[in-house]
């Protein structure tokens, strides 16, 4: 899912680039149906859509404002941008019914890129520039975990997207593998058979896991429980690349419900996100200063984007609109990674200049 987005984003990046003089009505809508405001006639997000469309329009020649009705998608008038970008949000609304917990719309007068994230993010409207900031954030913070629950004959999987507070838990899939391939000894007597078995449940177990995780990208991180003594054996059989990505196992009983599941890992998360941002930007404070594979500020960031060096852009949230919406449409459309800082790691990218990077090779 995640991956996807990008792909998708990376798409709206280049024709924005391709088509830079356009004014962009750049919307984030909460349209979360369990959300009581919009539960209901007019829905929060319709309201909040409303105030925004009268906001942009207060700022137009009257005559502009009424031009969407009548206007064609096909006329290319510049005094007729606003009408097309309204006429394009109005047709897509006609047919619109919330499939995620935000709605994500970039609208110009040429064209229309929508998104629906499984996150809730605050409503917000912005017309001019592309706006994409938010959008990067919501795949950054709600980065996908994957909790891995051994039961004695099973292996249940869930996938969670995690933000920082408690509202903010989303679960992705919840499913059971491997069922039926081990049961527990009946007695004493069993127990060689029992240890063959175990062994063949580990090896099979570690198999699946390590299949998943290569087709998963998405997924950043990995907590395992549930039966702890085949944890810790499957956590000992799966792949490098598959074990580097296990931030904890922890005690949590296999039958637990999603949401009890997503409570215990919490702070484990957290933990494993923070610690990661810090070492992050250490080691790139520290490359730079060797004038190595690093860069510090806006200047060198940016002539190390122009030369196509960055592999990955790490800076505080929120940034200031002006000076890093072009930087982050230029890092998406260069597949550069994208990472928001919190706390002690925001601080020190602060002080480095307001962003940092991370570089592909060392530049002079």
């Amino acid at each position: 899912m995640t991956q996807q987005l990008i792909d998708d984003l990376r798409e709206f990046a280049e024709y924005a680039a391709g088509h830079a003089q356009d004014a962009y009505l750049s919307l984030y809508l909460m349209t979360d149906p369990s959300d009581p405001g919009n539960q209901v006639q007019t829905p929060a997000w319709r309201t909040f859509l409303n105030n925004a469309i009268t906001h942009v329009e207060a700022g137009l020649d009257p005559a502009q404002a009424k031009q969407w009705k009548s206007v064609r998608l096909s006329d290319e008038s510049p005094e007729k941008g606003w009408a097309r970008t309204r006429k394009r949000l109005e047709k897509y609304l006609t047919s619109y019914r919330p499939q995620g917990k935000t709605l994500v719309l970039f609208l110009s007068p040429g064209s229309e890129y929508s998104f629906e994230l499984p996150v809730r993010l605050d409503s917000a409207s912005y017309y001019g520039k592309p706006h994409i900031q938010e959008f990067l954030w919501a795949i950054d913070e709600y980065e996908q975990h994957s909790v891995l629950l051994f039961g004695e004959d099973h292996v249940r999987v869930l996938r969670l997207a995690l933000g920082r507070s408690a509202a903010d838990r989303t679960v992705v899939s919840d499913q059971a593998w491997l069922r039926l391939l081990r049961k527990a000894g009946e007695s004493q007597q069993n127990k060689e058979r029992q240890d063959d078995i175990t062994r063949r449940f580990v090896k099979n177990a570690a198999n699946e896991v390590d299949k998943f995780f290569m087709k998963s990208p998405d997924v950043g991180r990995i907590v395992l429980g549930g039966n702890m003594e085949l944890a810790h054996a499957v956590l000992g059989s799966v792949h490098p690349s598959v074990k580097d990505k296990v931030i904890a196992v922890l005690p949590i009983p296999v039958e637990s419900a999603p949401h009890e599941v997503a409570e215990r890992i919490a702070e484990t998360a957290e933990q494993a996100e923070r610690e990661y941002e810090a070492a992050l930007v250490t080691d790139i404070i520290r490359q730079a200063g060797a004038r190595g594979r690093g860069a510090t500020g806006y200047t060198a960031v940016g002539h190390a984007l122009d030369r196509g060096a960055v592999r990955l852009l790490a800076l505080p949230y929120p940034a200031e609109s002006d000076i890093i919406e072009p930087i982050l449409l230029q890092a998406v459309r260069a597949g550069t990674q994208v990472e928001f800082l919190h706390g002690e790691a925001a601080q020190r990218a602060a002080e480095a200049g307001g962003i940092v990077a991370q570089l592909y090779y060392a530049i002079n």
